[in-house]
């Protein structure tokens, strides 16, 4: 079993941390436009974006007067691959990171399930995941293809008020390796609900 490393902080007020804190709809100052999926969570990975996004979470709460805590989140993705996402790999590695780990088969499958759907909503077609989009809603709707429902995860580009980031979504919380997870400062317990439950 491999694992990823993915991050998440939020704000409390008043002087005392919460003792439970359930993560479903996290505001990663990401634009108005902006539509997370809602049928998985979604946390920050990578080295891409998290930082800043941290660092913007610091300032926030200097400026705001709210408290914040962060949170490291371990989530189970079946045997590490080291080469391109494949769709025939899903199977087995049961996390996908677009665009930069996906093979061009990938790319082109996603884009065209993408655009099929936004051409449905007589929407302007996208270059999604080569290229950033606002509705990652329709996320939800690739995992409930063939072979895309394997996965675990799913990490991708997003647009910030601080940049480009790395979000992931989780699509299967049994995957979410409970026992590992760390926060900081370390009295809140984390729970994790679906937006759509919430």
């Amino acid at each position: 079993m491999s694992a990823i490393g993915t991050k998440t902080f939020f704000f409390f007020e008043g002087e005392q941390q919460p003792e439970e804190y359930t993560v479903s709809k996290p505001d990663y100052f990401q634009g108005a436009d902006f539509q997370l999926p809602r049928k998985g969570i979604t946390l920050l990975y990578g080295n891409k974006g998290p930082g800043s996004l941290i660092g913007a979470a610091v300032r926030e709460s200097a400026s705001s007067g709210l408290g914040v805590c962060f949170a490291d989140i371990k989530v189970d993705i079946g045997e590490w691959d080291s080469n391109k996402h494949k769709l025939s790999t899903f199977n087995s590695c049961r996390f996908l990171n677009l665009p930069s780990r996906a093979n061009r088969e990938v790319l082109d499958d996603v884009n065209r399930h993408w655009n099929q759907w936004l051409d449905n909503e007589c929407a302007p077609r996208e270059d999604f995941p080569r290229k950033p989009s606002n509705r990652m809603d329709l996320l939800d709707r690739l995992v409930e293809q063939e072979p895309y429902r394997e996965l675990n995860a799913i990490a991708y580009d997003a647009v910030t008020r601080f940049g480009t980031a790395k979000f992931v979504t989780i699509y299967n919380l049994d995957a979410i390796l409970t026992d590992q997870i760390t926060v900081i400062p370390p009295q809140t317990n984390l729970r994790f609900s679906l937006p759509d439950h919430t």
